[in-house]
Protein backbone atom coordinates (compact mmCIF):
# COMPACT_ATOMS: atom_id res chain seq x y z
CA UNK A 1 0.00 0.00 0.00
CA UNK A 2 1.50 3.78 -1.39
CA UNK A 3 1.54 6.23 1.41
CA UNK A 4 0.59 9.26 1.28
CA UNK A 5 4.50 10.62 1.68
CA UNK A 6 5.53 8.23 -0.96
CA UNK A 7 2.44 9.46 -3.25
CA UNK A 8 3.36 13.16 -2.72
CA UNK A 9 6.84 13.61 -2.38
CA UNK A 10 8.69 16.33 -0.62
CA UNK A 11 9.53 19.48 -2.98
CA UNK A 12 13.46 19.93 -2.61
CA UNK A 13 15.19 23.14 -0.80
CA UNK A 14 15.96 23.92 -4.94
CA UNK A 15 12.20 23.73 -5.79
CA UNK A 16 11.43 25.76 -2.98
CA UNK A 17 13.33 29.01 -3.17
CA UNK A 18 12.50 28.73 -6.94
CA UNK A 19 8.63 28.83 -6.54
CA UNK A 20 9.41 31.76 -3.42
CA UNK A 21 10.88 33.62 -5.92
CA UNK A 22 8.62 33.16 -8.43
CA UNK A 23 5.54 34.73 -6.32
CA UNK A 24 7.55 37.22 -5.19
CA UNK A 25 8.25 38.62 -8.64
CA UNK A 26 4.53 37.58 -9.43
CA UNK A 27 2.97 39.15 -6.52
CA UNK A 28 5.52 42.82 -7.40
CA UNK A 29 4.17 42.96 -10.81
CA UNK A 30 0.29 42.81 -9.56
CA UNK A 31 1.65 45.50 -7.24
CA UNK A 32 2.94 47.71 -9.94
CA UNK A 33 0.33 46.56 -12.56
CA UNK A 34 -2.50 47.83 -10.00
CA UNK A 35 -0.71 49.98 -8.33
CA UNK A 36 -4.21 52.61 -8.49
CA UNK A 37 -6.07 50.00 -6.74
CA UNK A 38 -3.61 49.33 -4.00
CA UNK A 39 -4.10 52.65 -2.25
CA UNK A 40 -7.48 51.92 -2.11
CA UNK A 41 -7.78 48.49 -1.02
CA UNK A 42 -5.99 49.35 2.09
CA UNK A 43 -8.24 52.48 2.34
CA UNK A 44 -11.27 49.96 2.23
CA UNK A 45 -9.64 47.40 5.23
CA UNK A 46 -9.17 50.40 7.45
CA UNK A 47 -13.20 51.33 7.20
CA UNK A 48 -13.52 47.63 7.76
CA UNK A 49 -10.95 47.45 10.79
CA UNK A 50 -12.26 50.59 11.85
CA UNK A 51 -16.13 49.38 11.68
CA UNK A 52 -15.82 46.33 13.42
CA UNK A 53 -16.33 47.73 17.22
CA UNK A 54 -19.62 49.06 16.20
CA UNK A 55 -20.37 46.08 14.17
CA UNK A 56 -19.91 43.71 17.31
CA UNK A 57 -21.34 46.33 19.47
CA UNK A 58 -24.53 46.23 17.85
CA UNK A 59 -24.53 43.22 17.09
CA UNK A 60 -24.55 42.01 20.86
CA UNK A 61 -26.14 44.64 22.72
CA UNK A 62 -28.88 45.13 20.27
CA UNK A 63 -28.92 41.06 19.31
CA UNK A 64 -28.98 41.60 15.84
CA UNK A 65 -27.11 39.24 13.10
CA UNK A 66 -24.59 39.95 12.25
CA UNK A 67 -25.60 40.80 8.37
CA UNK A 68 -28.51 43.28 9.92
CA UNK A 69 -25.32 45.22 12.14
CA UNK A 70 -23.19 45.45 9.03
CA UNK A 71 -25.49 46.66 6.89
CA UNK A 72 -27.02 49.52 9.37
CA UNK A 73 -23.49 50.54 10.07
CA UNK A 74 -22.43 50.95 6.48
CA UNK A 75 -25.51 52.52 5.71
CA UNK A 76 -24.68 55.24 8.15
CA UNK A 77 -21.30 55.53 7.11
CA UNK A 78 -22.96 56.10 3.34
CA UNK A 79 -24.87 58.77 4.94
CA UNK A 80 -21.85 60.61 5.83
CA UNK A 81 -20.22 60.37 2.89
CA UNK A 82 -23.73 61.90 0.84
CA UNK A 83 -23.18 64.57 3.48
CA UNK A 84 -19.35 64.78 3.13
CA UNK A 85 -19.59 65.69 -0.88
CA UNK A 86 -23.26 68.49 -0.01
CA UNK A 87 -22.58 71.73 1.42
CA UNK A 88 -20.60 70.82 4.96
CA UNK A 89 -18.13 68.77 2.62
CA UNK A 90 -17.56 71.59 -0.01
CA UNK A 91 -17.28 74.30 2.88
CA UNK A 92 -14.42 72.40 4.81
CA UNK A 93 -12.51 72.05 1.18
CA UNK A 94 -12.90 75.96 0.53
CA UNK A 95 -11.84 76.87 4.26
CA UNK A 96 -8.82 75.23 3.68
CA UNK A 97 -8.17 76.22 0.15
CA UNK A 98 -8.79 79.53 1.58
CA UNK A 99 -6.10 79.15 4.21
CA UNK A 100 -3.44 77.58 1.74
CA UNK A 101 -3.73 80.70 -0.85
CA UNK A 102 -3.84 83.58 2.71
CA UNK A 103 -0.24 81.53 4.10
CA UNK A 104 1.17 82.21 0.46
CA UNK A 105 0.20 85.50 0.25
CA UNK A 106 1.76 86.23 3.72
CA UNK A 107 4.99 84.40 2.75
CA UNK A 108 4.93 86.44 -0.66
CA UNK A 109 4.54 90.10 1.60
CA UNK A 110 7.56 89.00 4.16
CA UNK A 111 10.55 90.74 2.13
CA UNK A 112 8.36 93.94 2.08
CA UNK A 113 7.64 93.92 5.81
CA UNK A 114 11.52 93.26 6.45
CA UNK A 115 12.36 96.13 4.20
CA UNK A 116 9.92 98.66 5.72
CA UNK A 117 11.53 97.14 9.19
CA UNK A 118 14.46 98.19 8.46
CA UNK A 119 14.00 101.83 7.89
CA UNK A 120 12.47 102.26 11.45
CA UNK A 121 14.43 102.95 14.51
CA UNK A 122 13.64 101.96 17.66
CA UNK A 123 14.03 103.39 21.40
CA UNK A 124 15.47 101.51 24.19
CA UNK A 125 16.04 103.75 27.28
CA UNK A 126 19.05 105.58 26.24
CA UNK A 127 19.65 103.16 23.38
CA UNK A 128 18.63 103.93 19.97
CA UNK A 129 19.22 101.18 16.94
CA UNK A 130 18.43 100.82 13.52
CA UNK A 131 17.75 97.03 12.41
CA UNK A 132 19.77 95.94 9.18
CA UNK A 133 17.94 93.36 7.25
CA UNK A 134 20.64 93.62 4.49
CA UNK A 135 21.77 90.37 4.53
CA UNK A 136 18.93 89.06 5.70
CA UNK A 137 16.11 89.85 3.12
CA UNK A 138 17.92 87.73 0.78
CA UNK A 139 18.42 84.74 2.94
CA UNK A 140 14.70 85.02 3.56
CA UNK A 141 13.55 85.06 -0.31
CA UNK A 142 15.27 82.02 -0.89
CA UNK A 143 13.87 80.19 1.62
CA UNK A 144 10.31 81.83 0.68
CA UNK A 145 11.29 80.76 -2.98
CA UNK A 146 11.29 77.05 -2.07
CA UNK A 147 8.25 77.36 0.27
CA UNK A 148 5.44 79.19 -1.79
CA UNK A 149 5.36 76.96 -4.65
CA UNK A 150 4.51 74.07 -2.19
CA UNK A 151 1.35 76.13 -0.97
CA UNK A 152 0.61 76.96 -4.24
CA UNK A 153 0.77 73.32 -5.18
CA UNK A 154 -1.08 72.65 -2.14
CA UNK A 155 -4.05 75.06 -2.54
CA UNK A 156 -4.31 73.66 -6.34
CA UNK A 157 -4.54 70.00 -4.95
CA UNK A 158 -7.00 70.74 -2.71
CA UNK A 159 -8.60 72.84 -5.44
CA UNK A 160 -8.23 69.72 -8.08
CA UNK A 161 -9.65 67.30 -5.39
CA UNK A 162 -13.08 69.24 -5.35
CA UNK A 163 -13.31 70.08 -8.54
CA UNK A 164 -13.06 66.30 -9.13
CA UNK A 165 -15.31 65.19 -6.05
CA UNK A 166 -17.80 63.65 -9.05
CA UNK A 167 -15.18 61.45 -10.42
CA UNK A 168 -13.50 59.98 -7.00
CA UNK A 169 -17.40 59.13 -6.24
CA UNK A 170 -17.05 55.43 -8.09
CA UNK A 171 -13.38 54.57 -6.37
CA UNK A 172 -15.59 55.39 -2.24
CA UNK A 173 -18.21 53.30 -3.73
CA UNK A 174 -15.43 50.55 -4.30
CA UNK A 175 -14.07 50.85 -1.11
CA UNK A 176 -17.11 50.52 0.58
CA UNK A 177 -18.35 47.71 -1.41
CA UNK A 178 -15.01 46.34 -0.40
CA UNK A 179 -15.07 47.25 3.04
CA UNK A 180 -18.55 46.07 3.41
CA UNK A 181 -17.39 42.70 2.28
CA UNK A 182 -14.77 42.33 4.64
CA UNK A 183 -16.59 43.43 7.16
CA UNK A 184 -19.40 41.12 6.55
CA UNK A 185 -16.65 37.91 6.50
CA UNK A 186 -14.49 39.23 9.07
CA UNK A 187 -14.75 35.62 11.86
CA UNK A 188 -13.90 33.68 8.54
CA UNK A 189 -10.79 35.94 7.46
CA UNK A 190 -9.39 36.08 11.36
CA UNK A 191 -10.01 32.23 11.50
CA UNK A 192 -7.97 32.04 8.18
CA UNK A 193 -5.29 33.99 9.80
CA UNK A 194 -4.92 32.45 12.61
CA UNK A 195 -4.87 29.16 10.99
CA UNK A 196 -1.87 29.72 9.05
CA UNK A 197 0.68 27.16 10.92
CA UNK A 198 4.09 26.50 9.82
CA UNK A 199 5.89 23.19 11.11
CA UNK A 200 8.42 23.85 14.20
CA UNK A 201 7.74 27.27 13.74
CA UNK A 202 4.74 27.71 15.47
CA UNK A 203 4.94 29.64 18.51
CA UNK A 204 7.19 31.90 17.04
CA UNK A 205 4.33 32.61 14.35
CA UNK A 206 2.15 33.30 17.13
CA UNK A 207 4.44 35.43 18.88
CA UNK A 208 4.80 37.71 15.70
CA UNK A 209 1.03 37.84 14.73
CA UNK A 210 0.39 38.65 18.56
CA UNK A 211 3.05 41.55 18.06
CA UNK A 212 1.90 42.92 14.70
CA UNK A 213 -1.92 42.97 15.93
CA UNK A 214 -0.97 45.07 18.68
CA UNK A 215 0.69 47.48 16.64
CA UNK A 216 -1.75 47.83 13.77
CA UNK A 217 -4.32 47.70 16.53
CA UNK A 218 -2.82 50.46 18.21
CA UNK A 219 -2.71 52.76 15.73
CA UNK A 220 -6.01 52.39 13.43
CA UNK A 221 -7.47 52.94 16.52
CA UNK A 222 -5.58 54.95 19.02
CA UNK A 223 -3.87 57.33 16.49
CA UNK A 224 -6.91 57.86 13.81
CA UNK A 225 -8.44 58.77 17.01
CA UNK A 226 -6.25 61.32 18.33
CA UNK A 227 -6.27 62.53 14.73
CA UNK A 228 -9.48 63.13 14.75
CA UNK A 229 -9.85 64.27 18.73
CA UNK A 230 -7.04 66.87 17.64
CA UNK A 231 -8.36 68.36 14.73
CA UNK A 232 -11.43 68.98 16.54
CA UNK A 233 -9.75 70.76 19.55
CA UNK A 234 -7.94 72.86 17.34
CA UNK A 235 -10.72 74.09 15.46
CA UNK A 236 -12.60 74.96 19.20
CA UNK A 237 -9.92 76.87 20.10
CA UNK A 238 -9.08 78.93 16.83
CA UNK A 239 -12.20 79.67 16.98
CA UNK A 240 -12.69 80.90 20.63
CA UNK A 241 -9.48 83.25 19.98
CA UNK A 242 -11.48 84.57 17.12
CA UNK A 243 -8.51 83.19 14.72
CA UNK A 244 -9.37 83.43 10.80
CA UNK A 245 -10.29 79.49 8.89
CA UNK A 246 -11.00 77.61 12.17
CA UNK A 247 -11.85 74.18 10.49
CA UNK A 248 -8.97 74.51 8.20
CA UNK A 249 -6.05 75.27 10.99
CA UNK A 250 -8.00 72.29 12.62
CA UNK A 251 -7.63 70.19 9.23
CA UNK A 252 -4.36 71.31 9.66
CA UNK A 253 -3.24 70.38 12.92
CA UNK A 254 -4.98 67.26 12.97
CA UNK A 255 -2.87 65.71 10.15
CA UNK A 256 -0.18 67.46 11.38
CA UNK A 257 -0.11 64.91 14.42
CA UNK A 258 0.79 62.07 12.00
CA UNK A 259 4.62 63.75 11.93
CA UNK A 260 5.69 64.11 15.32
CA UNK A 261 7.73 67.47 16.06
CA UNK A 262 7.54 68.72 12.65
CA UNK A 263 3.88 68.38 12.21
CA UNK A 264 2.98 70.30 15.24
CA UNK A 265 5.26 72.82 14.60
CA UNK A 266 4.33 73.72 10.95
CA UNK A 267 0.63 73.65 12.00
CA UNK A 268 1.06 76.22 14.83
CA UNK A 269 3.58 78.36 12.82
CA UNK A 270 0.61 78.73 9.89
CA UNK A 271 -1.79 79.77 12.94
CA UNK A 272 0.41 82.33 13.87
CA UNK A 273 1.07 83.58 10.53
CA UNK A 274 -2.58 84.00 10.30
CA UNK A 275 -2.75 86.17 14.00
CA UNK A 276 -0.30 87.94 12.88
CA UNK A 277 -1.82 89.43 9.56
CA UNK A 278 -5.54 89.52 10.89
CA UNK A 279 -6.66 92.58 10.85
CA UNK A 280 -8.56 92.61 13.91
CA UNK A 281 -8.62 90.08 17.00
CA UNK A 282 -11.17 89.77 20.43
CA UNK A 283 -8.52 90.94 22.74
CA UNK A 284 -8.07 94.17 21.42
CA UNK A 285 -3.27 93.95 21.63
CA UNK A 286 -1.61 94.50 18.60
CA UNK A 287 -0.83 91.61 15.83
CA UNK A 288 2.46 90.54 17.61
CA UNK A 289 1.15 89.74 20.96
CA UNK A 290 -2.10 88.22 19.32
CA UNK A 291 0.12 85.61 17.86
CA UNK A 292 2.09 84.69 20.53
CA UNK A 293 -1.12 83.86 22.47
CA UNK A 294 -2.09 81.88 19.49
CA UNK A 295 1.17 80.06 19.51
CA UNK A 296 0.79 79.83 23.38
CA UNK A 297 -2.88 78.28 23.91
CA UNK A 298 -1.58 75.75 20.27
CA UNK A 299 1.22 75.07 21.90
CA UNK A 300 -0.24 74.11 25.46
CA UNK A 301 -2.66 72.10 23.56
CA UNK A 302 -0.49 69.76 21.52
CA UNK A 303 1.23 69.27 25.20
CA UNK A 304 -1.66 68.33 26.74
CA UNK A 305 -2.87 66.07 24.07
CA UNK A 306 0.68 64.36 24.13
CA UNK A 307 1.12 63.74 27.50
CA UNK A 308 -2.63 63.11 28.70
CA UNK A 309 -4.70 61.41 25.76
CA UNK A 310 -1.86 60.13 24.06
CA UNK A 311 -0.12 57.26 26.49
CA UNK A 312 -4.16 56.48 27.73
CA UNK A 313 -5.11 55.77 24.30
CA UNK A 314 -1.41 54.52 22.52
CA UNK A 315 0.26 52.90 25.53
CA UNK A 316 3.58 51.88 24.16
CA UNK A 317 2.39 49.88 21.21
CA UNK A 318 4.55 51.64 18.84
CA UNK A 319 7.34 53.35 20.83
CA UNK A 320 9.38 54.41 17.97
CA UNK A 321 11.90 57.11 18.05
CA UNK A 322 10.45 60.55 16.41
CA UNK A 323 13.35 60.56 13.95
CA UNK A 324 12.31 57.54 12.89
CA UNK A 325 8.98 57.94 12.40
CA UNK A 326 10.24 61.26 10.47
CA UNK A 327 12.00 59.02 8.10
CA UNK A 328 9.44 56.67 7.51
CA UNK A 329 6.65 59.36 7.14
CA UNK A 330 9.70 60.86 4.03
CA UNK A 331 10.07 57.48 2.74
CA UNK A 332 6.15 56.38 3.18
CA UNK A 333 5.01 59.69 1.06
CA UNK A 334 7.43 58.88 -1.30
CA UNK A 335 6.54 55.59 -1.94
CA UNK A 336 2.93 55.05 -1.76
CA UNK A 337 1.52 59.13 -1.56
CA UNK A 338 -0.81 60.34 1.04
CA UNK A 339 -1.92 56.39 2.05
CA UNK A 340 2.21 56.17 2.68
CA UNK A 341 2.58 58.94 5.00
CA UNK A 342 -0.62 57.90 7.01
CA UNK A 343 0.55 54.49 7.50
CA UNK A 344 4.42 55.16 7.77
CA UNK A 345 4.20 54.81 11.67
CA UNK A 346 2.55 51.43 11.96
CA UNK A 347 4.70 50.15 8.63
CA UNK A 348 8.08 51.26 10.26
CA UNK A 349 7.44 49.62 13.56
CA UNK A 350 6.30 45.97 11.35
CA UNK A 351 9.37 46.30 9.67
CA UNK A 352 11.44 47.04 12.82
CA UNK A 353 9.88 44.00 14.79
CA UNK A 354 10.40 41.64 11.72
CA UNK A 355 14.16 42.87 11.19
CA UNK A 356 15.09 42.21 14.93
CA UNK A 357 13.60 38.78 14.87
CA UNK A 358 15.76 37.96 11.32
CA UNK A 359 18.86 39.48 13.10
CA UNK A 360 18.36 37.05 16.37
CA UNK A 361 17.94 34.23 14.02
CA UNK A 362 21.02 34.71 11.75
CA UNK A 363 22.82 35.35 14.89
CA UNK A 364 21.15 31.95 16.51
CA UNK A 365 19.92 33.68 19.48
CA UNK A 366 16.28 33.04 20.68
CA UNK A 367 14.16 35.77 19.56
CA UNK A 368 12.22 35.71 23.15
CA UNK A 369 14.83 36.05 25.23
CA UNK A 370 14.75 38.73 25.94
CA UNK A 371 11.64 39.03 23.88
CA UNK A 372 11.98 41.44 20.84
CA UNK A 373 7.94 42.28 21.53
CA UNK A 374 8.60 43.20 25.05
CA UNK A 375 7.68 46.99 24.57
CA UNK A 376 4.47 45.94 23.20
CA UNK A 377 3.21 43.94 26.43
CA UNK A 378 0.54 46.44 27.18
CA UNK A 379 -3.11 45.64 26.50
CA UNK A 380 -4.25 48.27 23.59
CA UNK A 381 -6.85 50.79 23.40
CA UNK A 382 -10.40 49.08 22.59
CA UNK A 383 -13.63 51.82 22.04
CA UNK A 384 -15.62 51.97 24.43
CA UNK A 385 -18.97 49.99 24.15
CA UNK A 386 -21.92 52.00 22.39
CA UNK A 387 -25.02 52.66 24.27
CA UNK A 388 -27.60 50.51 22.66
CA UNK A 389 -28.41 48.46 25.84
CA UNK A 390 -32.22 50.23 25.36
CA UNK A 391 -32.58 48.59 22.58
CA UNK A 392 -32.62 45.31 24.28
CA UNK A 393 -35.85 42.94 23.96
CA UNK A 394 -37.37 43.74 27.61
CA UNK A 395 -39.25 40.39 28.78
CA UNK A 396 -42.24 41.00 30.53
CA UNK A 397 -42.66 40.66 34.15
CA UNK A 398 -44.25 37.32 35.21
CA UNK A 399 -47.33 37.73 37.33
CA UNK A 400 -47.08 37.26 41.14
CA UNK A 401 -47.69 33.56 42.37
CA UNK A 402 -51.47 33.81 43.97
CA UNK A 403 -51.61 33.67 47.85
Amino acid sequence: MTTPEAASPRWGGTVKALVALTGLVLVAALLVRFQGIVPLLVLAGIISYLSLPFVRALHHRARLSWPASTNIIFVYWLALLIVAFTAAGVAVVQQVQALLLALQGVLEGVPTQLEALSRQSFVLGPWTFTPTTTEIIPLVERALGAIEPAFGRASSLVASAAGHALESLASLVFVLAVSYFLTLDSDRIRSRWGGIVIPRYEYDLGRLRQALTHIWHAFLRGQLLIVLIMGILMALLMALLGVRFAVGLGVLMGLAKFVPIVGPFTAGAAAAMVAVFQTSNPFGVTPLAFALIVIACTTLLDQLVDYLLVPRVLGTQLNLHPVLVLIGAIVGATLAGVIGLLLSAPATATLLLLIRYAFRKLVDLSPWDPPIDGMRSTRPWTPPALPLGWLRRRRPTPPAPPA
